[in-house]
């Protein structure tokens, strides 16, 4: 879809993006509240398996908003959230997390005075028959964790303990990772590190849903993009797409950073 300088209403449906089938994530008209103050008005978009899809927006625009609303610790005010067909508008965060959505927080929100491991097995609490298998899976994809698993979280680097809080997302027996700002604070190592996981992770099958403020990173490993403002979504196109869009340059210039990975991810054949 190709989306130039105009804004894409945020009351029609995304395209279907070829051979992808049916949209596994679909928000319909989402309005949420906090401390009774609007933050989403009339927010719809549709997000299919094995997409990396960025949320980028202005400090307030209610990107975080839209996360915790699909990962259950925010009540919508009203709008549906569709996942493989079923409404988990208003479901206890137990229940998103069962069915495979998990929201992953923004910094190193670890448990420092547990080991690494400990940390890992608190997120599969859910799960704890298939904790081995999880953690075979986690330091697969986080080497540096199985080295230090018996090390106190508290004791490691930022970007490790940055690795410890989306591990911990994982044991979850996540499907979709919603990923609030993940590249926070992340040196340029950290960065090449996270976004060689997202592909790999996508590569296996999963959906990740990424907001934050680092909007050029955010976009460089998105196929998918929407820009809010307002609690409205004003555009939505490719990563690239968005990212070139003088629009988008405009409302957010001066944000900073750049994901020194090349090319964006192109979808698997």
């Amino acid at each position: 879809m190709t989306i130039g300088s105009r804004h894409h209403r945020s009351d029609q449906p995304t395209e279907l993006p070829a051979g992808i089938g049916s949209p596994y994530l679909v928000i319909q008209n989402l309005s949420a509240a906090y401390n009774h103050i609007q933050i989403l008005h009339n927010v719809s978009l549709q997000v299919w398996r094995q997409q990396v899809v960025a949320i980028v927006g202005p400090n307030g625009a209610g990107k975080t908003t839209i996360l915790k609303a699909v990962g259950g610790l925010l009540r919508p005010v009203r709008g549906a959230i569709l996942v493989d067909g079923e409404d988990i508008a208003g479901l206890p965060v137990w229940e998103v997390v069962r069915r495979g959505i998990v929201y992953v927080p923004e910094g190193t929100n670890v448990f420092p005075e547990m080991s690494v491991l400990e940390n890992l097995e608190i997120g599969g609490y859910l799960h704890r028959q298939r904790i081995p298998a999880l953690l075979d899976f986690v330091y697969h994809i986080f080497p540096e964790l199985q080295k230090k698993h018996k090390a106190l979280a508290g004791t490691l680097s930022g970007g490790q303990q940055r690795m410890v809080v989306l591990a911990r997302g994982l044991m979850a027996g996540a499907k979709m990772l919603l990923l609030d700002d993940p590249f926070l604070g992340l040196s340029p190592k950290y960065v090449k590190i996270f976004c060689d996981v997202f592909r790999t992770l996508r590569r296996q099958g999963m959906t990740l849903l990424i907001s934050g403020q680092h909007v050029r990173r955010i976009l460089n490993v998105a196929d998918l993009a929407f820009l809010i403002e307002g609690g409205r979504i004003t555009l939505s196109g490719t990563g690239p797409e968005l990212l070139h869009n003088h629009h988008l340059q405009r409302t957010l210039f001066g944000i900073e950073a750049t994901c020194e990975m090349g090319d964006p991810l192109q979808m698997e054949k």
